[in-house]
């Protein structure tokens, strides 16, 4: 009955992240996204050009990582994983890094730019800018990675950015998305390099 089970807390995950949604967050996503585009403004903050930064669209991917039963995650554990997974705390969010370059960040999906040691929380947010990384498809595994070490570690739901269960037709989704981002570099780069 192993399968069944599968389906069974797949089922009781998307009712939780239903539940979740409806009870707290009416206009909480709307919300969050105008907060991710704000709060993870993936450009470089030193550049002030505005031209560039406006040709440049940004194309966030964002899980949200909600626990389970909505009780608070334990921040010393919290903070302790994410120790462990090399992210560095900057203003408020935590940053996972590759070979110096940004892959994606990790916040309080409640409150953003404040994950500090007494913040209560039971939803976690982590989110990145495909079109600000070199590597789009390994993005999306690096994060797929850290959603399913965390959802196992704090028993959470991985749900997607409306907050609803991921699954593996979304996953899909967001991976050839992310191979479009990739072959649309390649060809800008052999454009360039033909200029």
């Amino acid at each position: 009955g192993d399968h069944r089970d599968l389906h069974l807390s797949l089922r009781r995950q998307r009712q939780m992240c239903i539940r979740d949604r409806t009870d707290i967050y009416e206009d909480e996503i709307d919300k969050q996204e105008g907060l991710a585009q704000s709060s993870f403004n993936f450009s470089d903050e030193q550049t002030n050009e505005p031209d560039s930064i406006e040709e440049k669209d940004q194309e966030l991917v964002i899980f949200n990582l909600i626990s389970v039963d909505t009780s608070n995650y334990d921040m010393d554990q919290l903070f302790g994983f994410l120790a462990n997974y090399q992210t560095k705390l900057t203003n408020g969010y935590f940053s996972y890094m590759k070979a110096g370059e940004e892959i994606f960040r990790i916040a309080n999906a409640l409150n953003p730019g404040t994950f500090e040691s007494n913040a209560k929380t039971h939803a976690v947010i982590i989110v990145s800018d495909l079109n600000n990384v070199n590597d789009a498809t390994n993005v999306i595994s690096s994060m797929l990675d850290f959603a399913t070490q965390f959802s196992e570690n704090f028993h959470a739901s991985i749900c997607d950015s409306n907050r609803l269960p991921l699954t593996k037709q979304m996953i899909s989704h967001i991976e050839s998305q992310a191979q479009e981002i990739m072959r649309l570099k390649q060809l800008q780069n052999i454009e360039k390099i033909e200029l």
